[in-house]
């Protein structure tokens, strides 16, 4: 190649470069500060912290003045299919794995764990099992004071995730 062609390529790229990181830094200023990490107020309940202890998991949080009276329970996350056909269960949290089966709405798994990495592990047949999050739908199963079961929607922004 000439001399000059590889001077105007150089040119292009270095430019592309620049334009780059002018909308990353754009990006970044719009965004704005960083959450706060710490709670700032007393009254206020603290975040629920996800622990996985024998394939279940439960919600924990420190009580609050106004939540001392009530006794803490734990509650076992499910989740389940949100598809008009079948999702693959994979045996790991991503595509590259190996598929173990597949899944049908309304087929009822429980959680261990829901990843930062945008996978949830749960109990699949006997064994792990992992779904992408896109897929599912999750709930606690909550019984009432007649003994009464009934389903109790959370949204995946609410359920805290966990790095693996």
């Amino acid at each position: 190649m000439r001399k000059k062609t590889l001077s105007i390529i150089l040119d292009v790229f270095i430019g592309l470069l620049v334009i780059t990181i002018i909308l990353l830094i754009w990006m970044i200023g719009k965004r704005g500060a960083a959450p706060i990490q710490a709670q700032e107020q007393k009254d206020e309940p603290l975040v629920p912290v996800v622990t996985a202890e024998q394939g279940t998991v439960a919600v924990e949080a420190e009580p609050t003045e106004a939540a001392a009276a009530e006794p803490t329970e734990d509650k076992i996350l499910y989740a389940t299919p949100d598809t008009s056909s079948t999702v693959n269960v994979r045996s790991g949290a991503g595509t590259n794995f190996d598929k173990l089966g597949s899944a049908s709405a309304g087929e009822e798994f429980e959680v261990i764990s829901v990843l930062a990495v945008g996978w949830t592990k749960l109990s699949y047949r006997g064994d792990e099992g992992y779904i992408h999050n896109d897929y599912l739908d999750y709930y606690y199963k909550v019984q009432d004071e007649n003994g009464n079961e009934t389903r109790e929607d959370i949204e995946l922004a609410d359920i805290p995730k966990v790095e693996e």
